[in-house]
């Protein structure tokens, strides 16, 4: 930003982060390990001070190693921070000079080694490629001498669009006119408004362009060329997505509606032939009791109800397994309610104590993501409704910027993963194969007597056109 924000009282978290900083910069060793960062939050600072140590070491221990390893992990805390939504415009860029005081280094010579160091940190290089752009200009406001940015690109009709923008104003027509001139390979013309264009195979693909004070026109032009250098490759990657995600619409339409059809053709078929049988078998046990005498007519008549009975399970088996088609119910409200109904429908069978945790925003993952993570809960509660003789179970979900993770466990009978593996009975292959094909993986985990571990993880993306997929519902 051009000018400083106004001053407010510092963040809780800013202090410790100052402190850390500061022993790294000084080789000290930090007093006590309480923190005041959530729990996620907190590993990930710690891995990243581990990481500065390390870096510190290899430099031999000098002051200039110390410095560097310093403002390494500022760069890690702050990517961490800003995804996680723990801070508040200017507050990174206060504790940024904060650190660059107590190590020697000029409040400017901080703000760009930090943004240098942040935008190649592994967490940015994880994010989803939109998401990543929306983090790297916010990161250009929070960090440098920026009041408002944004990226543009040209479609193959010709026509200018925003793909991602930070501050006030950022999508105005000045900037816009900026964006088309750079993108024209023309100067220009404004003391306000800087441009550079994004590279892709050496040809202009896109325009990032910034709004900042004339008098750090300069130092503005440095960070937009490194921040346009960091955006070329999210680019490549954006396009990769968009072809992954076109595929994964048409794999799950497809999928889906062979589901779909199954359930109809149960509904339609099995399930009413089974009904007829069983009026015919109700009608059979009063023929045959009618022409036996008394000795003989209590007896048959309990086989006829042990026919019945089995006739019903079958009927009940084959109407979940239509019921369970029926994935829509992930789309149609919010996937925490289709998850929780899940857990419920569990935990009412009395002998089982189901629980669900959903910790971050899984309103914004794809239909067929949602689906995805619908079906392995479905499948794992089944598995531990039929062969487990769980007490307890847990669905866990989290969902942060780059990945969405899922563990439902149990506290069941377990089995051998070995033996399993060599009798081909791993359950699950249906939806292990749908959390692949969306570039996610499923980890098994169990041993006799020691329960069973699902978990999926997802990577996320927000598609830059909304999903078309069409949504199959069976009424059954």
């Amino acid at each position: 930003m051009a000018t400083e924000p106004a001053a407010t009282s510092a963040p809780v978290w800013a202090g410790e982060l100052l402190e850390r900083a500061t022993a790294i910069a000084f080789g000290a060793t930090r007093a006590g390990s309480a923190t005041c960062l959530a729990p996620e939050l907190a590993r990930r600072i710690a891995a990243s001070e581990e990481r500065a140590a390390t870096i510190m070491s290899a430099a031999g221990g000098c002051e200039e190693g110390r410095r560097t390893a310093a403002l390494e992990f500022v760069a890690e805390a702050v990517a961490s921070l800003v995804l996680e939504n723990a801070v508040k415009p200017g507050e990174v860029r206060r504790v940024v000079a904060d650190v660059g005081a107590v190590t020697g280094v000029s409040p400017g010579a901080a703000w760009l080694a930090v943004f240098l160091r942040t935008i190649a940190t592994r967490d940015v290089a994880q994010l989803p490629p939109r998401l990543a752009m929306d983090f790297l200009l916010d990161l250009l406001l929070e960090l440098g001498p920026a009041e408002a940015v944004s990226l543009w690109t040209v479609s193959p009709s010709g026509r200018l669009a925003c793909a991602a923008s930070s501050g006030e104003a950022s999508g105005s027509r000045r900037m816009r006119t900026a964006a088309r001139s750079v993108l024209n390979g023309e100067a220009v013309e404004s003391s306000y408004v800087r441009a550079v264009v994004v590279d892709r195979w050496d040809k202009p693909f896109a325009a990032l362009v910034a709004r900042g004070r004339p008098e750090t026109a300069a130092r503005l032009a440095v960070y937009l060329r490194e921040l346009a250098s960091a955006l070329t490759p999210l680019f490549e990657r954006d396009m990769l997505f968009e072809r992954h995600a076109a595929r994964e619409r048409s794999l799950v339409s497809g999928g889906e509606r062979r589901l779909v059809r199954l359930g109809f053709d149960l509904h339609d078929g099995p399930l009413q032939e089974l009904v007829a049988l069983a009026d015919d078998l109700r009608h059979a046990r009063d023929q045959v009791a009618s022409v036996l005498d008394d000795p003989h007519r209590s007896a048959v008549r309990g086989r006829f109800d042990d026919l019945e009975a089995r006739l019903g399970s079958l009927d009940r088996g084959l109407r979940d397994i239509a019921h369970s088609v029926r994935a829509t119910s992930a789309v149609e409200q919010p996937l925490e309610h289709a998850l929780r109904n899940e857990v419920d429908a569990l935990g009412r069978r009395g002998d089982v104590e189901a629980e669900l945790a959903v910790d971050g925003d899984v309103a914004s993952l794809t239909d067929s993501q949602k689906i995805a993570l619908f079906r392995v809960v479905q499948e794992s509660l089944c598995n531990i409704r039929k062969h487990s003789g769980a007490t307890r179970a847990s669905v866990r979900v989290r969902a942060v910027a780059g990945y969405v993770s899922l563990e439902v466990s149990d506290n069941g009978c377990g089995f051998s993963m070995e033996a399993a593996k060599s009798k081909g009975r791993l359950g699950l292959a249906g939806v292990v194969e749908r959390v692949r094909l969306l570039g996610g993986d499923v980890e098994i985990e169990s041993g006799p007597g020691q329960g069973v571990l699902v978990r999926a993880t997802l990577p996320r993306w927000r598609p830059a056109v909304p999903s078309a997929t069409p949504v199959y519902a069976a009424t059954i």
